[in-house]
Formats: structure tokens, C-alpha cells, sequence
């Protein structure tokens, strides 16, 4: 990547898991921003999506997820998913490589982009906040809105579904973009089947548990509602 991008990389940031404290070896990915100065051409993000899925078979985690976004891009408030390339691979995630912002739904980019700027931590470049614009809490609250009527449709009972909506759930209440398993912790004694919850977390530790799909949907439902209601008050 750095060959093919040269003086045009700005700075590498991790996100995710690694940045807010929640990495659990062997379970979480490894979640990477990358900023350049201007635009990639086609084959300029080809390469770079192919130097990721090949670096990514050796990743030591679960897998590698990679985005790489115009430094102008992040400097303002996101309009959608707005990258130049998404690419992921690794051991054990498929892989998949993006070019086309526009095909894309925007919400996953526009809350690592607010985990960027509150606590990344940069690998190459300068410091997150003077890279990454600050996302207002209402833009934060739909992106959350969506990634739960996305939850609902496409993974349903996962522990992916019932940690993001703990996640979420705690931002609505209290402005605190933390880490998945932060949010459950959070979660669990405010929420009448901590079960659900508890389920969530050993799966995400490599436990054996079970998820009750009707239990997870009612957590995404509540949350849903939450999430609609904190962004109709606008606060």
C-alpha cells in the first residue's frame, strides 16, 4: 500500500477493537483507517485492496478490515460511506474488496470515523484529531438507527447484533462511544434479560453459547426505538 499511494498517504489509524480497548485475541479483527491526501485512480485502488487481502492472510487476528478515505473527506461531516477502498480478509473472514463508495451503506464508515476522531490511535501520521472532523451526536444517532434495522434484516441473532445495539443503546444514553464489550457491561444491568447479553460476551470470548433470536430482536427493537426518539429530540 505504501508503495503504490508514495507521498500521498497522509497517516494509518487504528479503530475498532484495538483503539477502545476491547481486543480479545484470537476473536476480535483488526480495524484500520488510512487517509490519503487526494483521490486514487481505478488501478491506484485495485492495487491497494489487493496489497490488503494479501497482507491480511497473515494477520494474527480474525481477520484485517481496512478503509482508506481523501484527507478532505474526513476533514468535514460525512455525507455516506464516502471511502476510496474497503477491503477485508484474514483467517477467518471473507474476503471482500469495495470501490464504489456509493454501494455501500454509510453507517459502518461514519461511526469508525467518530471512533477515529475520539480515540484513535495513530499508527503513521499525525494525531487523529487534526485529521478526523468531529461528527455531530445527531448523525451518530441515525448511522446507530440504521445499523439496527440493518442487524434486524441481515445477521438477526449474532453477537455482532446484541453487542452493537449495547453500544449504542449507552451512546444514546450517556455520549460514550466505547468499546462492544464496555456497552454490554453497561448494558446488562439495565436491560431485563441479562442473559441475552451475557450469551453475546462469551460467544465474543470464544465461549460456547447460544443466542435466542426472539431475545436479541426485542434488545434491537428497544434500542431502535431509543435511538429514534434521542434523534427526534435532538438530543
Amino acid at each position: 500500500m505504501v508503495h503504490t499511494l508514495g507521498g500521498n498517504l497522509v497517516g494509518t489509524y487504528f479503530v475498532g477493537s484495538v483503539a477502545l480497548g476491547g481486543y480479545v485475541p484470537g476473536e476480535s479483527d483488526i480495524d484500520i483507517l488510512a487517509v490519503s491526501d487526494s483521490a486514487l485512480t481505478l488501478p491506484q485502488k485495485q492495487r491497494v485492496a489487493s496489497a490488503v487481502v494479501e497482507a491480511s492472510a497473515a494477520c494474527p487476528a480474525r481477520g484485517l478490515e481496512f478503509t482508506l478515505y481523501r484527507r478532505d473527506v474526513v476533514g468535514s461531516p460525512p455525507v455516506g460511506a464516502d471511502f476510496e477502498v474497503n477491503a477485508n480478509g484474514g483467517p477467518r473472514m471473507r474476503t471482500a474488496m469495495h470501490l464504489d463508495a456509493t454501494a455501500e451503506p454509510g453507517f459502518w464508515y461514519v461511526l469508525d470515523r467518530a471512533i477515529a476522531r475520539r480515540s484513535g490511535r495513530a499508527i503513521s501520521g499525525p494525531p487523529p484529531r487534526r485529521t478526523f472532523a468531529d461528527i455531530p451526536r445527531r448523525t451518530l444517532l441515525e448511522a446507530m438507527y440504521e445499523s439496527m434495522a440493518w442487524h434486524r434484516v441481515h445477521e438477526k441473532a449474532t453477537l455482532y447484533s446484541v453487542l452493537n445495539a449495547c453500544r449504542a443503546w449507552r451512546f444514546a444514553q450517556e455520549d460514550v462511544l466505547g468499546s462492544k464489550l464496555e456497552g454490554a457491561a453497561w448494558a446488562r444491568t439495565r436491560w431485563p434479560d441479562a442473559g441475552v447479553i451475557d450469551a453475546a460476551v462469551a460467544l465474543r470470548r470464544g465461549e460456547d453459547a447460544a443466542l435466542d433470536g426472539s431475545a436479541v430482536d426485542a434488545l434491537l427493537s428497544e434500542v431502535g426505538a431509543q435511538l429514534r426518539a434521542a434523534t427526534t429530540l435532538g438530543c
